[in-house]
């Protein structure tokens, strides 16, 4: 027998019993297309955890922190447990490491403001020598501030509201005169101030007064002489201070006037020279009692869990595509007895045992391919019409959201060939039964059957 004649007989053979394999290629196609679907669901939160995850820093970047202080009362110190510059200079030094950056950050209470509008970006600073050698790519000017300039990352125009808190459109900053304001908390009066006086709560003696502080803004004019380039991570949100000004607007705040001799940094970025020196300089940062942490770990990590999670989605979807191949088998079952005469004719003209399983099995593999193919398109467009649900519903309950996910479902490119591999070898073993009894039928047994 010529392949030829393989296609032909099956094909006359699928036309014969047109509905029953119509309803067995549809179970196939069910199974498909949850397959798909279920794998999308996995692929997509693999894909917006990533995201967020890189999203948060270059892979070959080392966070070093420090430990948290704060006065009696909640204000938070400039203290943050060490990281002085000594340390820093010894984190410099070490094997595999590129570049440093100690950061001092602000608490809160700091605002930058521009004509009428205000923004509450991550405002920080850092030594002008370490920002310039740490290499943030510049869109637009300098990348270091100097005392009375700053430098905005690439979207923080677009976090200026209006006076009645709705969001502005993002004003070009390059070039422009800002202004950073600060507000004390809201101070009470003095313990001790008798009733009636000013600062003291009446009828309550010694008790300070509730009433709001009334004390003066700090307020300091900073021309902006950079714009980061865009990165996709919280630089992008970001304004680079120069250290005087935001230990000014600090001392204003606190009370203290942070040191970084003695007070230490907020945290020190660490860049080492590639993604496999990560892992050394982590550890030797331990090895000194600091607290290292790197995106690639995290990513390691998170990708291990997310791994686990697509395959048992995944394997959700295979559980319908093999209960599929009960119908597969079902349906040969019924053509072998159907066939049985026409069987029977076949092994008598010499058509050998092999060649009439092979019959059977293409059969099954046809069923089998032709419901992947269709399962793969309808779980696709079933996949993209969530998506489109999905992220329609996230605009209208919550508007123009920043950083709002493109996708909600996404199809791993694994998924295609699984899903057709895993149907034909399903429908292969489901047909493997009834071609072989049919090819050990005997011809004169076989010739007698009506």
């Amino acid at each position: 027998m010529s392949g030829s004649d393989y296609l032909g007989y099956t094909w006359r053979n699928l036309r014969r019993t047109r509905l029953r394999v119509l309803l067995t290629v549809l179970a196939v196609i069910i199974g498909a297309t949850l397959v798909v679907v279920m794998s999308s669901v996995g692929g997509g939160i693999e894909r917006n955890v990533l995201a967020g995850i890189r999203s948060a820093g270059a892979l070959n970047e080392i966070i070093v922190q420090g430990v948290g202080a704060s006065r009696p009362g909640g204000v938070p110190l400039a203290r943050p447990g060490g990281l002085t510059e000594s340390i820093v200079s010894e984190i410099a030094a070490l094997p595999g490491v590129r570049a440093v950056l100690p950061i001092m950050a602000a608490f809160g209470g700091l605002e930058l403001a521009y004509d009428d509008l205000a923004a509450q970006p991550i405002l920080v600073a850092a030594p002008p020598e370490y920002l310039a050698a740490y290499g943030l790519a510049v869109a637009e000017g300098a990348a270091a501030p100097g005392p009375g300039e700053i430098v905005v990352g690439a979207r923080v125009g677009e976090q200026f509201f209006t006076a009645d808190r709705q969001r502005a459109p993002a004003p070009a900053l390059y070039g422009q005169v800002l202004r950073l304001t600060a507000q004390r908390p809201g101070l009470v009066g003095r313990p001790g101030t008798p009733p009636g006086e000013p600062g003291g709560f009446p009828g309550l003696p010694g008790l300070p007064s509730l009433a709001p502080s009334s004390a003066p803004r700090f307020e300091r004019e900073l021309r902006v002489v950079g714009v980061l380039a865009a990165q996709g991570t919280q630089d992008d949100y970001t304004a680079w201070l120069h250290p005087d000004d935001l230990r000014a607007a600090m001392e204003f705040v606190t009370g203290h006037r942070p040191d970084p001799a003695t007070d230490g940094y907020s945290v020190v970025r660490v860049q080492a020279t590639s993604t496999e020196e990560v892992r050394p300089v982590q550890q030797a940062l331990a090895a000194r009692d600091l607290q290292a942490t790197s995106l690639l770990g995290v990513l390691d990590q998170v990708n291990q869990g997310l791994r686990v999670l697509q395959l048992l989605l995944a394997a959700i979807g295979l559980v319908a595509l093999i209960v599929s191949g009960l119908g597969i088998a079902n349906t040969m079952l019924m053509a072998m007895f159907e066939r049985t005469r026409e069987v029977g004719i076949l092994k008598a003209l010499g058509a050998t045992e092999g060649q009439i399983a092979g019959l059977f099995l293409l059969e099954a593999s046809f069923i089998g391919l032709l419901g992947a193919v269709l399962g793969l398109g309808l779980g696709w467009l079933a996949s993209q019409t969530i998506n489109f649900i999905v992220l329609q519903m996230l605009a209208a309950q919550t508007g123009t959201v920043v950083d709002a996910p493109r996708t909600v479902l996404y199809t791993p490119s694994w998924v295609v060939p699984v899903v057709v591999g895993s149907a034909w070898l399903i429908a292969v073993v489901a047909g493997l039964y009834p071609a072989l009894r049919a090819a050990q039928l005997n011809i004169a047994r076989a010739l007698r059957t009506e």
